[in-house]
């Protein structure tokens, strides 16, 4: 007797539900994905159509003014930027203070039932207390034993990133969101001790302790990087504003602003953006696809279902519905949904990923079509 779409859906209905959320979740994650993607690489194309080189050190022409340049050259960066505290003074496009508390922190470890008499229901946990340097505040009013384990309330001295306010390729100023883009921190290793008796210098670290060896609870600990030293070499491609270099808008209102470090001309810079995209993008569409394979996994049941109620499915889809079959179908899917989104920008890709998308339901008909001329014939 076959069992109606209705009645599998009221035998395995939170099945049924979770795995319809997660087909839409999987089918929103790749579109806007997908989405993202092409506008990203529209956008790139337009720039890498406008862009101009231009030599930094020449004096800064109108006819330039708002347009896409690329420069190559060394950062000079005016003031040094300073913890005086420290004794810190570094001439680079970022210093950044990271501080550390030392502090109370918890452990639960969950016992075994079996080994034990007491009910289900009552805490049986092991719980541990040990002393670590943490970045962030740990509040032991949350801990199941709180007598001889709190914590101070606030970190007196706060973690933050000085910018220095003026950065130079030559004649062009480095905008802020050009700044922001430095993020490959270099520790630093200052070896001069602090006029401050009460901060000690101990492996490039700066303690506010009475003993390094030997912290206590609420001691604080110091650590100091920088990022875009003066005199590195960067590429910047940017729209020059004022003299100022800021982010370039395209015509489908995505900002373009790249920066490099090396001298890389406009091509190489472009590549090594779109790079970066591609394996961004990757990351989203495997996820996306693991996402429908959990979505038809859920749905199994349903599917067999639907299957068996349509004979021209029958022949192409297997009623004993596998995991290899779910992987396809989340494939075909996710291909699907990826030819829809890249159609209009590169159709030649769209109409290939759509036939990929489809190929396993060609090479059953194909097979079934070889099975029957192969009957008829004997």
């Amino acid at each position: 007797m076959e069992v109606s779409f209705y009645e599998e859906f009221k035998r395995s209905w939170l099945t049924s539900i979770v795995g319809f959320l997660l087909f839409t979740v999987g089918i929103w994650l790749l579109t806007w994905n997908e989405g993202r993607a092409v506008h990203h690489a529209h956008s790139l194309d337009e720039a890498f159509n406008n862009v101009i080189a231009l030599n930094p050190y020449d004096r800064l022409k109108p006819e330039y003014e708002g347009r896409l340049i690329h420069i190559s050259g060394p950062l000079l960066v005016e003031e040094p930027l300073t913890e005086p505290d420290y004794g810190i003074s570094i001439q680079s496009v970022k210093l950044k203070r990271r501080v550390q508390m030392y502090q109370w922190v918890e452990e639960r470890v969950q016992r075994d039932y079996a080994e034990l008499s007491m009910p289900q229901d009552s805490d049986n946990s092991d719980y541990y207390y040990l002393t670590e340097w943490r970045d962030r505040l740990v509040d032991s009013r949350s801990f199941y034993i709180r007598h001889g384990h709190e914590n101070p309330t606030n970190i007196p001295l706060k973690s933050v990133v000085h910018i220095s306010p003026s950065v130079r390729v030559g004649q062009f100023a480095l905008g802020g969101d050009l700044k922001e883009k430095f993020n490959n921190y270099v520790e630093v290793t200052g070896d001069e001790r602090p006029e401050r008796r009460d901060i000690k210098l101990h492996v490039g670290l700066y303690y506010h302790c009475n003993d390094v060896w030997n912290p206590e609870v609420g001691d604080i600990r110091v650590q100091f990087y920088y990022a875009g030293i003066s005199g590195e070499v960067v590429s910047v491609v940017g729209k020059q504003e004022d003299g100022i270099l800021v982010p370039y808008t395209t015509s489908r209102n995505h900002q373009v602003l790249l920066l490099r470090q090396g001298t890389l001309s406009i091509s190489q810079m472009f590549n090594e953006e779109k790079s970066d995209a591609y394996y961004e993008t990757w990351k989203y569409r495997v996820t996306g696809v693991f996402v429908l394979y959990a979505a038809f996994v859920c749905l199994k049941r349903l599917l067999k279902v639907f299957v068996c109620r349509f004979s021209s499915l029958r022949s192409i889809v297997p009623q004993e519905i596998t995991s290899s079959t779910n992987f396809a179908l989340a494939v075909s899917v996710s291909l699907v949904v990826i030819a829809t989104a890249w159609f209009v920008y590169r159709p030649w890709l769209g109409a290939a990923l759509i036939m990929a998308a489809i190929s396993p339901f060609l090479y059953c008909i194909m097979g079934l079509y070889n099975v029957a001329q192969h009957q008829s014939i004997n």
